[in-house]
């Protein structure tokens, strides 16, 4: 998962992906891969990655030293103006001042000739860089910090940046310097300098730029409310309601155990029923093993719940894009929404969409169908049942194997499974990760580790800090954080009063200047270890560890001269394809023993215990995909139709929308008196492209079987991937990439298609599925 804020702020000058809040429970689990139960392990190779014995001490060991301890606080991150959170404030005003300056000059360059308009687009980029860098350092400090008065000036910081980003979106001033750049008959400007301006022109331009000026600040303001709006929505998708409790009496508890009843609330009253949040633990298990359907039935209706608020509050969202695209001439959020996307279009999103369903619909349905036979036969009934939405997981749970296997997780210590990333990332890519101390002060929390990782040619080239263990009030999701992004800073021209970055350059062996070295944050909610046990993962926690890996690698390699297309800052529905291939790699069997050992005794983990919890887990894997599916209709659907119309036909009108799709998309019907679409937040973070995740499944899956199918270890592949997609970050359009990448002999009518990015392109990657790794996004 990556973070940053919603897409409504984002701007040219803040090119971050959007915010995935977390997955309710009420999505389905990823789905272990069917390759794990195939194959022989390959013979390990050879790296210069460091010993295991460094992760097991700085990540399976409690008595490794605490950094925080130590007095003389370096600064957070090495910024030794950063030591306290009063030192945000003077850090707003020094990043303003510098900032205000840059836009002076930029709006001035056309007076000075023709080597100041030379330096543009080098100067929005130093400009975007020095906003960027505070804002996402606060953002990080906001949501992990443990301290909260750090967390308040993180806050503060994070807003007054983000209202002056707001301004700065609709400054015609930059624009008509940039579009003057561009056309200049005496500029020629090479092809990463075009990329990064043609990006700043389409923001500008998607933020109304065109628009009379009352029109541009009624832009601002929607864009204010629709950030207002989106954080009430998500606070509510994430805050436990009175709308999702449900009563249990006694017919619904029967047969269940003391140890069971002990945790549930109290009877109330006469009635001696018991109030319960339908999402709770206890009421989740009755909603997968208790045999009688009318408390399944009630469970189910109360999760999936909303109060008339919560549906208003989401109603009201849609209504507020809505207009802002009418705002900027288009005829709906999504239009705006994937101008810069790969998909481009919402005729294209469907064509995708459509075409994805029709590979996975038919195997859906068979999956309805086999749980339909299997309860039959576990329930003893004359014919096949339905299977509502209520009846899904206990019927599933019916048709699982019961057997009381050893448990994966004694095989997956963190340190282990981190000493192999690194191992992986060497033999791919010729790079790896080093645990390396901490200065004090330099991290937020003792539980923090820091990773270096060094190239075998380049040496340094980037930091990974790991906030893994799960702390108050952090939450417990999986993220990773852009601190610092990659850029050449060398070559920078500041003058008086400017911020100067050339003295925070490190010179990179085999690169041409001096570059700013990148910085991220993996933040996870593991268990801590303890006194003679580390930190054990289960199979998903594996899963989550190697995604957001793969977006650190991709941040470690993808070091451009502009740090506005560095890494990560490529469009929304290309940046989950280096992690979601990472999955890919971790479901193949030569990677196993890299990163698994008994922490206990040092045994390899059995191949037939492996498979054995891959058969009882790897269950319904096109149901889960035709899930997401409807997902990602919805998402469409909300953004692209006269949402005014739909609320003149009376409140409550998502919800339509919800049950017709359920009903003519789904295999699973629709349950009145349910609202669960004000719980699925990703509608804000990714309005109008939750299609991402399904499509770059599609893409790794297809990647993954051309490069990496039949050595997952390859140098070869890993070089050809690197130099084909991550080394570019943003800053190459994602269907050339692609299109390279898969060129082949074999693959060359396929790779043409794909390189052109039109509907066929779309249509292309559809039917190529989404492979067996699960599709529930981290």
């Amino acid at each position: 998962m990556l973070r940053s804020t919603s897409s409504s702020a984002r701007s040219l000058l803040w090119r971050l992906p959007p915010s995935t809040p977390p997955l309710l429970s009420s999505l389905p689990r990823r789905s272990p891969s069917a390759r794990l139960l195939s194959a022989a392990a390959a013979p390990l190779p050879s790296s210069t990655s460091p010993p295991p014995s460094l992760f097991t001490e700085a990540f399976d060991t409690p008595s490794h030293p605490a950094p925080l301890a130590p007095t003389s606080p370096s600064g957070l991150f090495l910024h030794s103006d950063l030591r306290t959170p009063a030192d945000f404030g003077p850090l707003v005003e020094r990043t303003l001042r510098s900032s205000r300056l840059l836009v002076d000059r930029i709006c001035a360059a056309p007076e000075r000739g023709i080597d100041e308009l030379r330096k543009v687009v080098k100067n929005l980029d130093r400009l975007s860089d020095g906003l960027c860098r505070v804002i996402d350092l606060a953002e990080l400090v906001r949501n992990v910090h443990p301290n909260q008065a750090w967390v308040q000036a993180a806050d503060e910081t994070y807003e007054a940046l983000c209202s002056y980003m707001n301004e700065l979106n609709t400054h015609v001033g930059l624009y008509n310097v940039l579009s003057h750049t561009l056309s200049h008959p005496a500029l020629s400007l090479d092809y990463s300098s075009r990329q990064v301006a043609l990006v700043f022109l389409n923001d500008f331009e998607k933020s109304g730029i065109h628009l009379p000026t009352s029109s541009r600040r009624a832009f601002v303001s929607l864009s204010d409310e629709i950030i207002s709006l989106g954080r009430r929505f998500l606070t509510s998708a994430a805050t436990p309601s009175p709308a999702r409790d449900v009563l249990l009496d006694a017919s619904d508890l029967s047969g269940h155990s003391r140890e069971f009843l002990t945790g549930l609330p109290p009877p109330e009253g006469r009635t001696g029923k018991r109030r319960v949040s339908a999402q709770s633990w206890e009421a989740q298990m009755l909603l997968r093993y208790s045999p009688r359907e009318e408390t399944r039935r009630k469970i189910y209706v109360a999760a999936n719940s909303a109060s008339e608020d919560e549906v208003q509050t989401l109603e009201e969202l849609l209504s507020a894009r809505n207009r802002m695209a009418r705002l900027v001439g288009k005829e709906s959020y999504a239009e705006v929404a994937l101008g810069d996307k790969m998909a481009k279009t919402p005729e294209n999103v469907a064509i995708f969409l459509s075409s994805l369903s029709s590979v996975h619909r038919p195997l859906a349905v068979r999956d309805i169908d086999s749980l339909s036979r299997s309860a039959q036969s576990a329930l003893s009934l004359p014919t096949p049942p339905p299977v509502p939405a209520w009846s899904r997981d206990y019927y599933a749970h019916l048709s699982t194997p019961h057997s009381s296997l050893p448990p994966l997780h004694e095989y997956f210590s963190l340190g282990t499974v981190l000493s192999g990333l690194s191992h992986i990332f060497d033999a791919l890519y010729g790079v790896s990760l080093h645990p390396v101390p901490l200065r004090a002060g330099e991290a937020w929390d003792a539980g923090v580790r820091k990773l270096e990782v060094r190239d075998e040619a380049e040496g340094v080239i980037g930091t990974v800090y790991a906030d893994l263990w799960a702390r108050h009030p952090k939450g417990a999701g999986a993220a990773h954080y852009t601190v610092t992004c990659s850029r050449r800073v060398d070559d920078d021209d500041p003058w008086e009063g400017e911020e100067d970055s050339r003295g925070t350059g490190v010179q990179v062996r085999g690169r041409e200047g001096a570059h700013q070295l990148p910085v991220v944050v993996l933040a996870c909610g593991f268990d801590e270890p303890s006194v003679g046990c580390p930190t054990l993962l289960a199979w998903g926690e594996v899963e989550t560890i190697f995604h957001e890996m793969g977006h650190a690698i991709h941040s470690m390699l993808g070091r451009t001269p502009f740090q506005n297309v560095s890494g990560t800052r490529c469009p929304t529905d290309f940046v989950e394809l280096p992690s979601i291939l990472m999955e890919h790699l971790l479901s193949s069997p030569a990677l196993l023993p890299l990163i698994s050992s008994h922490h206990v005794t040092g045994a390899p983990l059995p191949p037939a215990l492996l498979d054995a919890h891959m058969r009882n887990h790897n269950a319904l894997p096109a149901l889960e995909t035709q899930g997401q599916l409807l997902m990602a209709k919805l998402d469409q659907a909300y953004h692209t139709r006269d949402v005014d119309r739909q609320g003149k036909e009376g409140g409550g009108w998502s919800t339509r929308v919800w049950y017709d799709l359920q009903d003519t998309v789904g295999v699973v019907g629709s349950v009145q008196r349910t609202a669960w679409q004000t719980q699925f937040g990703h509608l804000f973070g990714y309005g109008a492209t939750y299609y991402s995740y399904l499509f770059d499944r599609s893409i790794a899956s297809r990647v993954y079987s051309h490069l990496f199918s039949r050595d997952p270890l390859s140098r070869d592949a890993g070089e050809r991937f690197k130099r084909d997609v991550l080394r570019w970050g943003g800053g190459r359009d994602p269907w050339a990439m692609l299109g390279g990448l898969l060129d082949s002999p074999e693959t060359r009518e396929e790779a043409e298609v794909v390189g052109k990015g039109e509907r066929e392109a779309m249509e292309r990657v559809g039917q190529w599925g989404t492979g067996e790794v699960g599709v529930v996004p981290k």
